[in-house]
């Protein structure tokens, strides 16, 4: 298995999706299955919402494209979603112990 982190550095909601579109490409032609976009929290808590925001926003295009199978924010491993159930099971590796949002920095898992 194939994982790879990525703290995005963009502030734009266009930089954003360039930044995530491009390491989504990257990843699948480097046969990465499982992506952890890190968003860090040092900026106002404003600009860190518009972020997450942002980085939200093109991924849900991106999967109802069919560019990516599904992600999961810190809620939804919370929650024990399908898609928690199916990375825990499949890379319980990453998730010892399991990973929660600290105060300097938010993730969002994508599978590729």
């Amino acid at each position: 298995m194939k994982y790879k982190e990525i703290r995005l550095r963009s502030m734009s909601a266009d930089k954003i999706k360039t930044e995530i579109m491009y390491e989504v490409a990257t990843a699948h032609i480097s046969g990465v299955e499982l992506l952890r976009f890190n968003i860090d929290k040092s900026e106002t808590d404003t600009q860190y919402k518009k972020i997450f925001s942002a980085a939200i926003k093109v991924l849900k295009a991106m999967k109802s494209d069919g560019a990516i199978q599904f992600f999961a924010t810190p809620a939804l491993l919370e929650s024990a979603s399908t898609e928690a159930q199916f990375l825990l099971n499949k890379y319980p590796e990453q998730f010892e112990p399991m990973p929660t949002e600290s105060e300097s920095e938010g993730f969002i898992y994508v599978r590729t």
